[in-house]
């Protein structure tokens, strides 16, 4: 055979090669362990009461890996089946029976039988009636429960049970295999999960690492998953070429919330504060453009109609508003573990004595105003109007609450009825930012923020969570720690 066959062949075989390599690169399979850092330390696997953004977060997406809710809802609202595969309700809205999805096991191979998950969602709510038949569970309550279903996709509603260590075994896609409270945990994928196996082997989860460590981790390839601030997301990127990033909705609420004693009291102070906070350039320089400017509770993309509720600056109006009478000084507190609230908070004590109110930053002493972050759970506009309400301290009974997909008029009017008199003053809504690694595939961050890849369903069209992530062969490594 000439020379210049052979060259020819040899090229050949390096072509087949490589696309066989490049096709390997690129076909998910399963192995490998799943780096993520994330900020809070939580001392038990369960949802505080009152637990911070980052707490809600973090543990929300952390104990939706192990559970299943019987329902979930999308980014548009609209019921998805999770545990329960179809479900219907009298006109009253005060019965509803739910149809379970057959041959599902918790972790511990027990069945998740409809008396087992109604043992567990019965003591969650009292106030409820739950009960089990044959293949179904029926849920009753003494008012109507139009929003019942978006109340049953919160994460605090996860069907999970209780080892003799407290360590929660549910029927999702990993299981608890090690757990150093505020430190680390250890998951494994479920073989027997209803939804099919994950392709990760396993999940391990450094907790209590704040964003820069997590950037730097990132940077030094020590981790796959990270949490960024909004506006650290393309920086991130820029610093770590070979990672990438993503946002989901706005999901939080960054909001002043004024205490019951605070001193100021006169309503047309509070109103005088709410004008003179110019939002545009805090937004562009200390959110770097992250976010968008509100003066509303509820985000645009739930409700459509925020941009009702003006959120301009009007200094003069401000300065008329308390022309001629003396003005307490008002103490403002912050959150110290979130980042930007410190400058956030400086930022809004000038605006301040621009109008001729002074406000005084401080972490000690009587707060009278508190820049606090607000966790808008739900894609359901009701739902999350209600948390948000719960978390500001205030009073549910006070105000007109509207039912999950009652009329957007009856919403804007709880709404509004919320922000009368000026006791909370909305800044901006805020997405939350994830990054990756390059040796992560497919991972898709949901528009609401959590661990759920579209690419992947069950037949009845169910996405899971994590299930679609798989980790490139070149990097692919099995946990050894």
């Amino acid at each position: 055979m000439r020379p210049i066959a052979y060259l020819f062949l040899a090229a050949i075989n390096l072509l087949v090669a490589a696309t066989s390599i490049a096709a390997a690169e690129t076909r998910p399979h399963y192995g490998g362990t799943l780096r993520v850092m994330l900020q809070s330390a939580p001392t038990a696997l369960e949802l505080p009461v009152n637990a911070t953004p980052a707490e809600y977060w973090d543990l929300a997406r952390t104990l939706s890996l192990i559970g299943d809710s019987l329902v979930r809802l999308d980014a548009q609202d609209r019921p998805l089946p999770g545990l329960a595969v179809s479900w219907e309700s009298d006109p009253s809205s005060h019965h509803w029976q739910f149809t379970l999805r057959h041959g599902v096991k918790f972790q511990d191979a027990s069945a998740a039988s409809p008396a087992a998950i109604a043992q567990i969602l019965g003591p969650l709510h009292p106030d409820w009636n739950v009960r089990a038949a044959a293949d179904s569970i029926s849920i009753d309550s003494e008012t109507p429960a139009p929003a019942l279903l978006a109340e049953l996709a919160l994460p605090r509603n996860l069907i999970l049970k209780r080892n003799t260590n407290g360590i929660p075994v549910g029927t999702g896609a990993f299981i608890v295999a090690g757990w150093q409270p505020g430190k680390l945990l250890k998951l494994a994928a479920s073989e027997q999960s209803w939804a099919g196996r994950p392709f990760v082997d396993a999940v391990e989860i450094e907790f209590g690492k704040s964003l820069r460590d997590q950037a730097i981790a990132l940077e030094l390839d020590k981790t796959d998953v990270i949490e960024t601030a909004p506006q650290g997301a393309s920086v991130a990127q820029r610093h770590n070429a070979s990672s990438s990033s993503s946002l989901s909705l706005p999901v939080e609420l960054l909001a002043l919330v004024f205490f019951a004693n605070s001193n100021a009291q006169e309503p047309r102070l509070r109103e005088a504060l709410a004008l003179a906070i110019d939002r545009k350039p805090i937004q562009s320089v200390l959110l770097k453009s992250a976010g968008e400017p509100t003066a509303s509770i509820l985000p645009n993309w739930m409700t459509g109609y925020s941009a009702v509720f003006s959120a301009q600056s009007n200094p003069q109006r401000a300065r008329a508003l308390i022309a001629g009478s003396r003005q307490p000084a008002l103490n403002l507190s912050y959150d110290p573990r979130d980042p930007q609230a410190q400058l956030i908070a400086e930022r809004i004590a000038l605006n301040a004595r621009d109008v001729g109110i002074t406000v005084q930053v401080s972490l000690s002493g009587t707060a009278d105003i508190r820049l606090v972050r607000i966790v808008l759970p739900s894609p359901d506009p009701a739902t999350s109007l209600r948390e948000a309400a719960r978390q500001m301290g205030m009073p549910q009974s006070s105000f007109p609450m509207t039912a999950s997909g009652d009329s957007l008029d009856n919403l804007y009017q709880a709404e509004r009825s919320l922000l009368a008199g000026y006791f909370v003053i909305p800044l901006f809504h805020l997405p939350m930012a994830t990054a990756t690694s390059a040796r992560v595939r497919n991972w898709t961050h949901d528009p609401l923020g959590e661990w759920s890849v579209p690419g992947f369903s069950t037949s009845d069209g169910r996405t899971d969570v994590l299930a679609n992530v798989w980790l490139a062969d070149s990097l692919r490594e099995t946990s050894s720690r």
